[in-house]
């Protein structure tokens, strides 16, 4: 199966909006734009998406508003309520782009808890993920992580830092300065 590329369909959907007669594309236009600015974590984009969408066309299409109870609980960064709202029965125009926003859902969970926890419980980190407690542990351990049975506390380990670029030296930020002073005269 080949990997679809959601920033290039983000592209198109938003040309098919602004090429829609009257400025209004069909519902499924929405709904798909909407879902792949959630995937990209455009909550902004998502939100004003949201405003523009006709309310005629919000009251025809449902499943918007299914949609964007995903959004607003990633607003507020309500981990368990976005798990819970991304359980819908979604329909063919949105279900895949839904499973790939689940999955970066958790993914980014995952990352957090991996740069900002030298420990946490099995059930918090559960939450997090939107999984049972269970496959939490199981999915730490996945992940190279330890996990302490008697507190029940899963350990992650570290991610490795980014790679840094580095600061100008004086040399280069003095040749940069010279560079700008000979373009402006």
């Amino acid at each position: 199966m080949a990997q679809v590329d959601y920033d290039i369909v983000g592209e198109e959907l938003e040309k098919q909006e602004l090429d829609a007669p009257n400025g209004v594309p069909p519902a499924h236009v929405y709904e798909q734009l909407l879902t792949i600015y959630l995937l990209q974590n455009d909550l902004t984009g998502a939100k004003f998406l949201w405003k523009r969408i006709p309310s005629s066309t919000k009251n025809a299409t449902p499943e918007l508003a299914l949609i964007w109870e995903v959004g607003q609980n990633l607003w507020q960064r309500d981990l368990p309520a976005v798990y819970a709202a991304l359980k819908q029965e979604w329909s063919p125009n949105v279900k895949d782009i839904m499973k790939v926003v689940h999955d970066h859902v958790r993914q980014r969970a995952v990352d957090l808890v991996a740069r900002a926890y030298t420990s946490i419980s099995a059930e918090d980190f559960a939450q997090l993920v939107g999984m049972s407690v269970d496959d939490a542990v199981i999915a730490a351990k996945g992940h190279g992580w330890g996990y302490d049975e008697p507190t029940r506390m899963i350990l992650p380990v570290p991610q490795a830092p980014q790679p840094h670029t580095p600061t100008p030296s004086e040399e280069q930020l003095r040749r940069l300065a010279d560079y700008v002073s000979f373009l402006e005269n």
